[in-house]
């Protein structure tokens, strides 16, 4: 997930929130639970990409330096 994607995601959330305690849908406490639940998905989602990518990353390092020690 891009960056501006996680940013208009996070601003969507604020704004939900936000309008949920002003209309008195939500407390505060309960708005800033449900961020926080909300975070922690998008957070959790992130990681085996990231994962993956640092696999790829390494491997990758790993094969060129056997190949230049091959030669």
């Amino acid at each position: 997930m891009s960056k501006e994607a996680q940013n208009k995601i996070r601003d969507l959330i604020i704004d939900m929130m936000t309008e949920g305690v002003s209309t008195g849908v939500l407390t505060e406490v309960e708005a800033m639970a449900a961020c926080s639940s909300a975070c922690a998905a998008i957070i959790a989602t992130m990681m085996p990409a990231q994962a993956d990518e640092q696999v790829a990353f390494h491997t990758a390092e790993v094969a060129a330096h056997r190949k230049a020690r091959s030669n």
